[in-house]
Protein backbone atom coordinates (compact mmCIF):
# COMPACT_ATOMS: atom_id res chain seq x y z
CA UNK A 1 0.00 0.00 0.00
CA UNK A 2 1.36 3.40 -1.00
CA UNK A 3 0.39 6.27 1.31
CA UNK A 4 1.09 9.87 0.27
CA UNK A 5 0.63 13.03 2.33
CA UNK A 6 0.26 16.25 0.33
CA UNK A 7 0.90 19.39 2.38
CA UNK A 8 0.47 23.02 1.37
CA UNK A 9 0.32 26.03 3.71
CA UNK A 10 -3.50 25.95 3.41
CA UNK A 11 -4.54 22.35 2.63
CA UNK A 12 -3.76 18.77 3.66
CA UNK A 13 -4.57 15.69 1.56
CA UNK A 14 -4.06 12.01 2.32
CA UNK A 15 -3.81 9.58 -0.59
CA UNK A 16 -3.82 5.77 -0.43
CA UNK A 17 -3.01 3.70 -3.53
CA UNK A 18 -3.81 6.64 -5.77
CA UNK A 19 -7.16 7.47 -4.10
CA UNK A 20 -7.74 10.50 -1.91
CA UNK A 21 -9.09 9.33 1.45
CA UNK A 22 -8.91 12.61 3.39
CA UNK A 23 -8.87 16.32 2.62
CA UNK A 24 -9.00 19.22 5.07
CA UNK A 25 -7.47 22.55 5.94
CA UNK A 26 -3.91 22.65 7.19
CA UNK A 27 -4.35 23.27 10.93
CA UNK A 28 -0.81 24.63 11.32
CA UNK A 29 -0.84 27.20 8.54
CA UNK A 30 2.64 26.06 7.45
CA UNK A 31 4.15 22.90 5.95
CA UNK A 32 5.28 20.88 9.03
CA UNK A 33 8.59 19.82 7.54
CA UNK A 34 12.01 21.45 7.41
CA UNK A 35 13.90 20.85 4.17
CA UNK A 36 17.49 21.92 3.74
CA UNK A 37 20.17 21.08 1.15
CA UNK A 38 23.21 19.01 2.05
CA UNK A 39 25.37 21.01 -0.37
CA UNK A 40 23.52 24.00 -1.92
CA UNK A 41 23.51 24.44 -5.68
CA UNK A 42 23.13 27.88 -7.27
CA UNK A 43 19.53 28.59 -8.39
CA UNK A 44 18.39 25.05 -7.53
CA UNK A 45 16.03 23.91 -4.81
CA UNK A 46 17.59 20.51 -4.18
CA UNK A 47 21.14 20.21 -2.91
CA UNK A 48 23.93 17.86 -3.91
CA UNK A 49 25.01 14.65 -2.23
CA UNK A 50 28.51 14.25 -0.77
CA UNK A 51 28.92 11.18 -3.00
CA UNK A 52 28.40 12.95 -6.34
CA UNK A 53 31.85 14.61 -6.65
CA UNK A 54 33.47 11.36 -5.46
CA UNK A 55 31.75 9.05 -7.93
CA UNK A 56 34.25 9.50 -10.78
CA UNK A 57 37.45 8.96 -8.71
CA UNK A 58 35.83 5.94 -7.03
CA UNK A 59 35.05 4.39 -10.41
CA UNK A 60 38.61 5.12 -11.54
CA UNK A 61 39.94 3.53 -8.34
CA UNK A 62 37.92 0.39 -9.07
CA UNK A 63 39.37 0.23 -12.59
CA UNK A 64 42.93 0.69 -11.31
CA UNK A 65 42.51 -2.07 -8.72
CA UNK A 66 41.02 -4.37 -11.38
CA UNK A 67 43.98 -3.82 -13.70
CA UNK A 68 46.48 -4.42 -10.91
CA UNK A 69 44.60 -7.55 -9.82
CA UNK A 70 44.67 -8.98 -13.34
CA UNK A 71 48.42 -8.36 -13.66
CA UNK A 72 49.12 -10.14 -10.37
CA UNK A 73 46.82 -13.00 -11.38
CA UNK A 74 48.62 -13.45 -14.70
CA UNK A 75 52.02 -13.26 -13.01
CA UNK A 76 50.94 -16.14 -10.75
CA UNK A 77 49.90 -18.14 -13.83
CA UNK A 78 52.70 -17.26 -16.27
CA UNK A 79 52.33 -17.39 -20.03
CA UNK A 80 54.77 -19.53 -22.00
CA UNK A 81 56.33 -17.71 -24.97
CA UNK A 82 57.93 -19.70 -27.81
CA UNK A 83 59.95 -17.93 -30.48
CA UNK A 84 60.86 -19.40 -33.89
CA UNK A 85 58.50 -22.31 -33.33
CA UNK A 86 55.96 -23.13 -36.04
CA UNK A 87 53.82 -25.54 -34.00
CA UNK A 88 53.58 -26.57 -30.34
CA UNK A 89 51.24 -28.75 -28.32
CA UNK A 90 50.74 -29.56 -24.67
CA UNK A 91 53.15 -26.94 -23.35
CA UNK A 92 52.88 -27.38 -19.57
CA UNK A 93 53.88 -24.52 -17.30
CA UNK A 94 54.67 -26.31 -14.05
CA UNK A 95 57.65 -27.15 -11.84
CA UNK A 96 59.92 -29.76 -13.44
CA UNK A 97 58.39 -29.43 -16.91
CA UNK A 98 60.80 -30.10 -19.81
CA UNK A 99 60.24 -28.42 -23.16
CA UNK A 100 61.80 -29.67 -26.38
CA UNK A 101 62.20 -26.90 -28.91
CA UNK A 102 63.87 -26.83 -32.33
CA UNK A 103 67.31 -25.45 -32.88
CA UNK A 104 67.53 -21.63 -32.80
CA UNK A 105 64.18 -21.51 -30.99
CA UNK A 106 63.69 -19.77 -27.70
CA UNK A 107 61.28 -20.50 -24.86
CA UNK A 108 60.62 -18.39 -21.78
CA UNK A 109 57.90 -17.27 -19.39
CA UNK A 110 56.35 -13.86 -19.84
CA UNK A 111 57.19 -11.80 -16.77
CA UNK A 112 54.64 -9.02 -16.35
CA UNK A 113 56.37 -7.72 -13.21
CA UNK A 114 59.73 -6.92 -14.78
CA UNK A 115 60.82 -3.32 -15.21
CA UNK A 116 58.82 -2.08 -12.22
CA UNK A 117 55.49 -2.16 -14.05
CA UNK A 118 53.54 -2.98 -10.91
CA UNK A 119 55.08 0.01 -9.11
CA UNK A 120 53.61 2.31 -11.76
CA UNK A 121 50.14 0.90 -11.09
CA UNK A 122 50.61 1.24 -7.32
CA UNK A 123 51.74 4.86 -7.72
CA UNK A 124 48.69 5.56 -9.89
CA UNK A 125 46.41 4.05 -7.23
CA UNK A 126 48.04 6.34 -4.64
CA UNK A 127 47.47 9.33 -6.96
CA UNK A 128 43.77 8.47 -7.31
CA UNK A 129 43.59 8.05 -3.52
CA UNK A 130 45.03 11.54 -3.05
CA UNK A 131 42.51 13.02 -5.49
CA UNK A 132 39.74 11.21 -3.62
CA UNK A 133 40.84 12.65 -0.28
CA UNK A 134 41.24 16.14 -1.77
CA UNK A 135 37.73 16.10 -3.24
CA UNK A 136 36.20 14.73 -0.06
CA UNK A 137 38.17 17.21 2.10
CA UNK A 138 39.03 14.36 4.45
CA UNK A 139 42.85 14.01 4.71
CA UNK A 140 44.43 10.63 5.35
CA UNK A 141 45.54 11.77 8.81
CA UNK A 142 41.84 11.89 9.80
CA UNK A 143 41.92 8.08 9.74
CA UNK A 144 44.79 8.00 12.23
CA UNK A 145 47.45 7.54 9.57
CA UNK A 146 50.35 9.75 10.67
CA UNK A 147 53.52 9.77 8.61
CA UNK A 148 55.78 11.08 11.39
CA UNK A 149 55.57 12.38 14.91
CA UNK A 150 54.06 15.84 14.79
CA UNK A 151 52.78 18.53 17.11
CA UNK A 152 49.14 19.24 17.78
CA UNK A 153 49.40 22.48 15.80
CA UNK A 154 50.78 20.64 12.76
CA UNK A 155 48.05 18.02 13.10
CA UNK A 156 45.37 20.71 13.20
CA UNK A 157 46.78 22.29 10.04
CA UNK A 158 46.52 18.92 8.26
CA UNK A 159 42.95 18.52 9.50
CA UNK A 160 42.01 22.07 8.41
CA UNK A 161 40.12 20.98 5.23
CA UNK A 162 37.95 18.62 7.28
CA UNK A 163 37.35 21.25 9.99
CA UNK A 164 36.26 23.79 7.37
CA UNK A 165 33.90 21.23 5.85
CA UNK A 166 32.39 20.57 9.28
CA UNK A 167 31.97 24.32 9.81
CA UNK A 168 30.13 24.76 6.49
CA UNK A 169 27.77 21.89 7.24
CA UNK A 170 27.11 23.25 10.73
CA UNK A 171 26.11 26.64 9.29
CA UNK A 172 23.51 24.96 7.07
CA UNK A 173 22.25 22.67 9.82
CA UNK A 174 22.10 25.44 12.40
CA UNK A 175 19.65 27.43 10.26
CA UNK A 176 17.60 24.26 9.63
CA UNK A 177 17.50 23.38 13.34
CA UNK A 178 16.34 26.86 14.29
CA UNK A 179 13.55 26.63 11.71
CA UNK A 180 12.65 23.23 13.13
CA UNK A 181 12.52 24.67 16.66
CA UNK A 182 10.17 27.44 15.56
CA UNK A 183 7.99 24.85 13.82
CA UNK A 184 7.90 22.65 16.94
CA UNK A 185 6.80 25.60 19.05
CA UNK A 186 4.12 26.54 16.52
CA UNK A 187 2.73 22.98 16.44
CA UNK A 188 2.87 22.74 20.24
CA UNK A 189 1.06 26.06 20.54
CA UNK A 190 -1.68 24.82 18.21
CA UNK A 191 -2.30 21.64 20.24
CA UNK A 192 -1.87 23.21 23.69
CA UNK A 193 -3.73 26.42 22.96
CA UNK A 194 -0.77 28.50 24.07
CA UNK A 195 1.52 30.99 22.42
CA UNK A 196 5.29 30.79 22.43
CA UNK A 197 6.03 34.14 20.84
CA UNK A 198 9.25 35.73 21.96
CA UNK A 199 10.90 32.36 22.66
CA UNK A 200 14.08 31.79 20.69
CA UNK A 201 16.50 28.87 20.62
CA UNK A 202 20.24 28.69 20.19
CA UNK A 203 22.19 25.84 18.64
CA UNK A 204 25.55 25.19 20.28
CA UNK A 205 28.09 22.87 18.68
CA UNK A 206 30.95 21.31 20.57
CA UNK A 207 34.45 21.63 19.18
CA UNK A 208 35.30 19.26 16.32
CA UNK A 209 38.66 18.61 18.00
CA UNK A 210 39.59 18.91 21.67
CA UNK A 211 40.78 22.31 22.86
CA UNK A 212 43.91 21.90 24.94
CA UNK A 213 45.01 24.13 27.81
CA UNK A 214 48.15 23.67 29.89
CA UNK A 215 49.21 26.32 32.43
CA UNK A 216 46.95 28.85 30.72
CA UNK A 217 48.58 28.43 27.31
CA UNK A 218 47.81 26.16 24.35
CA UNK A 219 49.62 22.85 24.70
CA UNK A 220 51.38 20.99 21.91
CA UNK A 221 50.77 17.31 21.40
CA UNK A 222 53.13 14.81 19.81
CA UNK A 223 51.58 11.96 17.85
CA UNK A 224 53.37 8.63 17.96
CA UNK A 225 52.63 5.67 15.69
CA UNK A 226 51.32 3.66 18.67
CA UNK A 227 48.38 5.96 19.40
CA UNK A 228 45.67 7.71 17.47
CA UNK A 229 46.08 11.32 16.36
CA UNK A 230 43.15 12.74 18.34
CA UNK A 231 44.02 10.52 21.29
CA UNK A 232 47.43 12.19 21.50
CA UNK A 233 45.76 15.59 21.49
CA UNK A 234 43.63 14.57 24.45
CA UNK A 235 46.65 13.32 26.41
CA UNK A 236 48.66 16.52 25.95
CA UNK A 237 46.59 18.69 28.26
CA UNK A 238 43.24 19.26 29.90
CA UNK A 239 40.30 18.77 27.53
CA UNK A 240 37.96 21.71 27.94
CA UNK A 241 35.51 20.76 25.17
CA UNK A 242 34.72 17.29 23.89
CA UNK A 243 34.82 16.52 20.18
CA UNK A 244 31.45 16.20 18.48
Amino acid sequence: MEVVEAWTPSRFELWSDGERVEERENPYGVIPFVLYPNLPRPKQFWGMSDIEPLREPLEELNRAFTQLSRILELSGNPIAVLENVEEARDIAVQPGAVWEVPEQARAYLLDLLQGGGVRLHVEYVDLVYRALHDLSEVPRVAFGEGRTTQSGVALRVELDPLLRRVERKRLIRTAAMRRRDRLVLAVAGHHLGRTFEGIDTTVRWSSAVPELVANGAPAAAVVTPSESALGALGDAGEVVAEAA
